[in-house]
This record gives structure tokens, sequence and C-alpha cells, in this order.
């Protein structure tokens, strides 16, 4: 089957470049995309990317101040209670 689609020229011109270096056919090339595409498409996705734990850093640990340096469940309730009974 025919197909007739349109690109950016500079893209066109670069495709076209790379494939005459590596002498194959803008054609072949296309081909050669869509049957990748296509074997993406049907293979089995994964839910989840493995987490770097090494390296892990929290969403929000850019909000947690440089001077808390303590973590713990009773160093947050310090914290807090701390802030509650603080003059106004």
């Amino acid at each position: 089957m025919k197909a007739t689609f349109q690109i950016p020229d500079e893209l066109y011109r670069e495709v076209k470049a790379q494939t005459a270096r590596e002498g194959r056919t803008v054609r072949d090339v296309a081909i050669n995309l869509f049957q990748q595409w296509l074997r993406q498409k049907n293979q089995p996705s994964t839910l989840a990317t493995p987490t770097d734990w090494q390296n892990f850093q929290p969403p929000l640990s850019h909000l947690v101040p440089d001077s808390v340096k303590e973590h713990s469940i009773d160093a947050m309730r310090k914290s807090v209670t701390d802030q509650w009974n603080e003059p106004s």
C-alpha cells in the first residue's frame, strides 16, 4: 500500500541524509520504525519502574528545611507540639 504524509522539511532532510550515509532508503527506515512501534505496543507494559533506593529522594523533600536533621515520628511530634506551645 502506498501512503503519503507530511513531515517538516528539516526533519526530512536530516533523515534523507542519514539514510544515504547508511545506504538505506527512507522507505525502509519508515517500515522498520512502524514495525518497532507495533512490536512495542504489543509487549506487556511494566506497571512501575524499579526504584533506586540508594539515591531515593522523597517527592516533597525540597520543602523540608535544612535545619531538620531528625525525621523520626517522635521528632515530628515534638516539632508540631513545640509550634503549638510557642507564645503568640
